[in-house]
């Protein structure tokens, strides 16, 4: 018989290509990847012996009947093996989703089990095939290596039309599960009826590049960002150390870390997260550097670590500042610890959550936090409300309050800040600073503050500022929404759509957007040219300075209550330094955290030219707003700049 070998040439250099980029990357010691590996190395055995065998069959006189019995059987072994680790590889894959065990152990071991030992009784009984002075024979139960290859293929095909009903998959993952089992029920049927022309390796192939592109680019497990294993992806190899045992873990967190990246700039922070990821990785090799996001890194490890002496190198390490060639980055830290075994799965998925707790509170306390159960409770209370953020973003369930602005010039309301609050069933009513932290955490904040906006423009519609008496109205902006450079296109076409004008609104943006200078300077761009206000919201909690926030086109400064209120309590005397200095470059200041007559005359005196707090009214629902504006004329006093 003559034999064909240009597809399996060519797959045996895709192959190769394959193990390079497999190999050459930082791997992550968990299940699905070793299997993965094996399957790799499984396909190189076939494929080479496919080649091997072929050739030495077809040329039989010039070898002993024990080379063409050991090269055909180690083609076979491969062939049976191959289907056996993809279905274990796909059967990871789940596990990793959630628990699910649809076939005993036994079920899934047995055939491939079976078929060897046939496979290795073959030079004694010639069932799957043999060898004589004619060459090569196909056995009585040759058909076998073809049964258990559809048996596992049928494994395959079951367990992923399961797990994709139960689990949720991105559309890339969805079409690797399926189109995989495709191209190897095509590539199967080829190679029964076309023997001659080595073609299942290319279908094999095409299956596994399918399975890596979707599921094994390391890529995939890299946080880009900083270099370190991506908190996301983690998630599996945590689930397979709590499996074998108790676990250690020592988080890091980077102190005021949105005041960093205000302060240094976004790229200069990535320098500096990346320089702390190779310094985790060279001091403590026998751990997994994991970035959490938000200047937060886990170390992990089945080894048992001397907390201790981790957090003395790594502290030491936070003192002196990390260097890069155009700057020099001082970052303090704060540590959190684990040690032992999670009991739950559900702590398993949030235990990164966890870690995010454990660090604020150790920021806040000033110490080393143990992680233990009030620490996992308020981590579950924080995915509760996550889900309640998620429920009330898809069903349109976010409400608007209103907030009345008090004009000094004016001597009455001139406007209202629009703030976003939440009502769960589940939950009841959860804290404004609590679910919208967790919405900035989780990236639902955009969806969340555009439905505040939209809900806001339906106000306007209905009740124009004319027949209200009012100028504006003044709506937040997240940091994490400046961070998108079409954010300003997306709230005017929102505006567009309901008829409302954009420069009905004054948008609030915090300190903290300020790291993001260039996409910031082009959204506020776009909202000014049409006719939107931008201030600046909480000024005096972050690190900038007037000169800074002079650089942005700031119309307005709101001044933090925190800030007024030191003011008043005698602790901090630059109030009036700092007004003034706004004022003498044309800078209007908004005071908030108003909450008796004495701080509305003194401010007003001061120069402040709009004032909110519960001096004046707390934050309102709609109804409950109209009927104020209708009914309350506030007075603060005759005095003016």
């Amino acid at each position: 018989m003559i034999y064909h070998y240009e597809f399996a040439l060519s797959s045996f250099v895709v192959l190769i290509l394959l193990c390079i980029l497999s190999l050459r990357r930082e791997y992550l010691p968990i299940r699905r990847n070793r299997f993965f590996r094996a399957l790799l190395g499984m396909e190189g055995l076939t494929l080479i012996f496919d080649i091997v065998s072929s050739e030495m069959d077809a040329h039989y006189p010039q070898f002993s009947s024990g080379a063409l019995y050991l090269a055909n059987m180690l083609f076979f072994l491969g062939f049976i093996w191959r289907t056996y680790l993809d279905f274990s590889y796909i059967e990871s894959l789940m596990r990793e989703r959630g628990v699910i065990a649809l076939f005993p152990r036994w079920l899934v071991d047995l055939p491939a089990i079976l078929s060897t030992l046939v496979l290795l009784s073959a030079p004694l009984t010639g069932l799957i095939f043999s060898i004589d002075a004619q060459g090569y024979h196909s056995g009585p139960l040759y058909r076998i290596i073809y049964a258990n290859a559809y048996f596992y293929l049928l494994l395959m095909i079951t367990l992923s039309i399961i797990g994709l009903r139960r689990f949720s998959w991105t559309r890339i993952e969805q079409f690797s599960l399926v189109g995989a089992w495709l191209v190897l029920c095509v590539g199967y049927v080829v190679r029964m009826y076309a023997s001659p022309y080595l073609v299942m390796d290319s279908f094999y192939m095409l299956g596994i590049l399918i399975q890596y592109f979707a599921f094994q680019n390391p890529d995939i497990f890299l946080d880009r960002r900083t270099g370190a294993l991506s908190h996301a992806t983690a998630v599996p190899y945590l689930q397979e150390l709590n499996d074998r045992g108790p676990f250690f873990a020592f988080a890091i967190g980077i102190n005021d870390y949105m005041e960093s990246c205000s302060l240094y700039g976004e790229r200069q922070m990535t320098k500096g997260l990346r320089a702390i990821t190779r310094y985790l990785k060279a001091v403590f090799p026998d751990c997994q550097v994991i970035y959490a996001a938000m200047g937060r890194f886990v170390l992990l490890s089945t080894k048992e670590t001397p907390f201790t002496k981790v957090h003395e190198e790594v502290n030491a390490r936070m003192q002196a500042p990390w260097v890069d060639k155009h700057a020099h980055l001082y970052l303090t830290a704060s540590y959190a610890m684990f040690q032992g075994q999670l009991k739950r799965r559900k702590d398993i998925e949030l235990f990164f959550d966890y870690t995010a707790t454990a660090l604020h509170r150790a920021e806040e306390q000033h110490d080393v936090i143990v992680m233990e159960q009030s620490l996992f409770d308020q981590a579950r209370m924080n995915a509760r409300v996550r889900l309640a953020v998620d429920r009330a973003i898809e069903t349109n369930a976010v409400e608007i309050y209103f907030q009345p602005l008090y004009g000094t010039q004016q001597h009455r309301i001139i406007g209202a800040e629009v703030l976003a609050r939440l009502h769960d069933e589940e939950l009841g009513f959860i804290r404004p600073d609590i679910f919208i932290t967790v919405a900035e955490r989780s990236g639902s904040i955009t969806q969340l503050g555009e439905q505040v906006f939209e809900k806001a423009c339906l106000f306007l519609a209905e009740y124009p500022l004319r027949e209200l008496g009012l100028e504006r109205l003044n709506l937040n902006l997240s940091p994490i929404q400046c961070r998108d450079s079409h954010m300003a296109e997306h709230l005017c076409c929102i505006a567009q759509r309901h008829k409302v004008p954009i420069h009905s609104f004054r948008f609030e943006i915090t300190e903290s957007a300020l790291s993001y200078e260039q996409r910031l300077q082009q959204n506020m761009d776009m909202l000014i040219a049409q006719g939107a206000v931008i201030s600046l919201d909480d000024f005096g909690t972050g690190y900038s300075n007037l000169m800074r926030v002079l650089k942005f086109p700031f119309e307005d400064v709101k001044l933090d209550m925190t800030f007024v209120r030191a003011y008043f309590d005698q602790t901090n005397k630059l109030l009036p330094a700092i007004i003034e200095g706004f004022q003498s470059f044309g800078v209007q200041i908004t005071a908030e955290g108003i909450e008796n007559k004495q701080m509305a005359e003194t401010l007003t005196r001061l120069g402040c030219r709009i004032l909110q707090g519960f001096y004046f009214a707390k934050p309102l629902p709609m109804d409950e707003f109209l009927h104020y504006l209708k009914t309350t004329k506030p007075k603060v006093g005759s005095y003016t700049d």
